[in-house]
């Protein structure tokens, strides 16, 4: 069952600051205030001063770690697209059957779901980008590591180790792989028109995967040493993604590589 943008951000992993451990790193008080006021008020809805109010410091100290509002609001979101690739990358690190698109599209699903930021990316959720909605660096978080980039790299890697089908060019399967699994984000972020339980799907999770079996793999059986090549040359992929991404957001290397 879908949710709307509503329930998910009450589901989002984010901590209450005013309920956390005064005792934590001041930085890490700070993008807390930060994240709970910008999935409560949006980007126009609070100031600095606010944000220091809910994490016990004071403006100064904000400014010490960011220069404006906008620097830690854009640091949000791209803690938000480093989140989501640290789970993909470990997954596929941890099992390389995960690569298979049957379950590696419901991991990156299931991934986005939990990042709200990475939702309002994806679906250009006014309320919660604002006028951060045209910003260069947000265009760049989701032209670089957001879900789709990432999307778009895996396919000719799954078609080199025989792992989805050849009979349909990449192009064509890279399109119809993300308008579907762009139309998913958007019905995970609104209460949808059409309840997919009228159709008998109770588990959108189980549907993708489904379809991608059916929609993108062969019909033979896959050697066990293609999936193990393909996750290692994704790995690597993900790897280089995250470096890029770092280079181009983060120059001052904020966050550790």
């Amino acid at each position: 069952m879908s949710m709307d943008r509503r329930t998910m951000r009450q589901r989002a992993p984010a901590v209450v600051v005013s309920t956390a451990d005064r005792k934590a790193p001041k930085e890490q008080r700070i993008l807390d205030a930060a994240r709970e006021l910008l999935l409560r008020h949006g980007p126009r809805g609070f100031a600095i001063a606010d944000i220091a109010a809910l994490a016990g410091v004071g403006k100064g100290t904000v400014y010490l770690y960011w220069e404006s509002k906008e620097s830690l609001i854009i640091d949000l979101y791209a803690r938000d697209a480093m989140a989501m690739l640290e789970t993909v990358h470990t997954s596929v690190a941890a099992d390389a059957n995960i690569i298979v698109p049957h379950s590696f599209l419901p991991l990156m699903r299931r991934t986005v779901r939990k990042h709200p930021f990475i939702v309002a990316m994806q679906t250009q959720d006014s309320e919660l980008l604002g006028w951060f909605k045209e910003h260069p660096d947000i265009r760049r978080i989701r032209s670089t590591i957001g879900p789709v980039p990432l999307l778009v790299k895996i396919i000719p890697i799954l078609r080199e180790h025989g792992l989805i089908r050849t009979d349909l060019s990449a192009g064509t399967q890279i399109y119809a792989l993300l308008a579907m699994v762009e139309g998913m984000f958007h019905m995970d972020a609104n209460d949808p028109v059409v309840d997919p339980r009228q159709f008998g799907v109770e588990d959108s999770d189980v549907m993708l995967s489904d379809v991608s079996r059916v929609l993108l793999e062969p019909s033979t059986p896959v050697d066990s040493r293609a999936v193990e090549s393909a996750a290692s040359t994704a790995l690597m992929t993900f790897d280089h993604a995250r470096s890029e991404f770092l280079r181009e957001i983060y120059p001052d290397a904020k966050i550790a590589e």
